[in-house]
């Protein structure tokens, strides 16, 4: 999956419910689970710039952009996590979160 790709993969999965956030990450990491984790953190924050720079409400970031940049910090905690043997996939994540930390299942 391209960066693009995933990026707009994202901005429609914030913008169609207003908990469309919650399966997102997990999601995507079982339908591309060869894709680098890092990806999809890239990806993440690159939809929230997109949403501040497109809909600023109240002069402040939207909803969807805080929902994106929080999703894309917790993410970023579990791939440094993982990290030390080398590149993270989403399927090592996928492992991780069915072993040990299981929150993006749950969320």
């Amino acid at each position: 999956m391209e960066d693009e790709q995933i990026k707009e993969t994202v901005l429609v999965a914030l913008h169609a419910t207003p908990d469309g956030y919650r399966t997102l990450v997990r999601d995507i990491a079982a339908a591309h689970p060869d894709m680098a984790a890092r990806a999809l953190e890239a990806a993440l924050l690159a939809a929230a710039r997109d949403m501040d720079g497109e809909i600023q409400r109240d002069g402040g970031p939207t909803n969807e952009a805080r929902t994106a940049r929080r999703l894309a910090l917790l993410l970023s905690m579990d791939i440094d996590r993982l990290e030390r043997d080398g590149e993270v996939s989403m399927a090592d994540l996928m492992a991780y979160w069915t072993k040990r930390d299981d929150f993006f299942l749950r969320l």
